[in-house]
């Protein structure tokens, strides 16, 4: 029989991350079970192929687990933490998909030292959640944060990283400031300012705004379609990287509109061929 790439795995929340997962290891071989808090989701994803079997109780599944990702809301992961911890069975590796680290790791490093974890943050997702819109190929290609704790070993390093790969990302160890300050910028505040366009636009109280609003709103805003409950709980747990990285974008919008305002078609135009270099830089005119 050939031997698993991975320990035997639990996934605990079988929404968008979740759900990939399970689906992209399902190609390659790897046998995995999930826990859910909802009967639906758990015959969903057992419909789907994301796992092979599992159950709505913890306790039914983590003993026997090898390799445990938990992939729900940041706080509600910090929670299921301490309660995998108290129920995975001594060498068994943590770990977790969570947009934040700090505390994420905070809480690792006070699990019991029979078992061992690491931090981590696939960087793919969409605006779209739960099992339904779970895809094999959502991490092709993406970098998959990897974060060292008290309870990181070689072992758990090695397969956390296969993890990964076995995923199709490519593992980058970074630490927990560091990660919650570039993500802050990256990630968290785009989630807020699309967020903050669609409410100005609401505020605006005009029927037109709504009858004119094309593919520039619907790009700028589509952030603003996630759970919320998802987006709440990545701001509120990384809320001072998220101030620093508000201060910055508000400098360089302040410099755009007054620009604007006094008439320096110089000054804006500078500013704006500016970002374009970056953002063809980054991703190509047409994107």
């Amino acid at each position: 029989m050939t031997r698993s790439p991975l320990p035997s795995v639990l996934v605990v929340g079988l929404g968008l991350i979740g759900g990939s997962v399970g689906l992209a290891l399902r190609d390659h071989g790897v046998q995995v079970r999930g826990v859910t808090r909802r009967e639906d989701a758990l015959h969903k994803a057992v419909m789907r192929g994301a796992v092979q079997g599992g159950s709505l109780e913890l306790a039914d599944e983590v003993g026997n687990a090898g390799l445990i990702l938990v992939a729900a809301p940041t706080r509600t992961s910090i929670r299921l933490l301490r309660e995998v911890g108290a129920l995975a069975s001594p060498g068994a590796i943590l770990t977790d998909a969570c947009s934040s680290k700090q505390e994420v790791v905070r809480a690792m490093d006070v699990l019991p030292e029979t078992v061992r974890a690491v931090g981590g943050h696939p960087m793919a997702g969409r605006e779209v959640a739960g099992i339904e819109a779970a895809d094999p190929g959502l991490f092709e290609g993406a970098t998959w944060v990897l974060t060292e704790t008290e309870r990181t070993d070689e072992e758990s390093r090695g397969v956390c990283e296969r993890l990964a790969r076995l995923c199709g990302a490519e593992p980058l160890w970074v630490g927990a400031e560091e990660h919650d300050k570039a993500v802050a910028s990256i990630s968290h505040l785009p989630l807020l300012t699309a967020a903050a366009l669609v409410l100005a636009a609401e505020d605006a109280d005009s029927e037109l705004v709504w009858r004119l609003a094309a593919s520039g709103f619907r790009d700028s805003t589509r952030l603003a379609a996630g759970e919320p409950e998802m987006g709440a709980d990545l701001a509120l747990t990384n809320a001072p990287a998220l101030a620093e990285a508000y201060a910055l974008f508000a400098e360089q919008l302040s410099a755009l509109v007054d620009a604007a305002r006094g008439d320096d078609k110089t000054r804006l135009r500078g500013l704006l061929a500016q970002a374009a270099r970056r953002r063809q830089g980054m991703y190509g005119g047409g994107q």
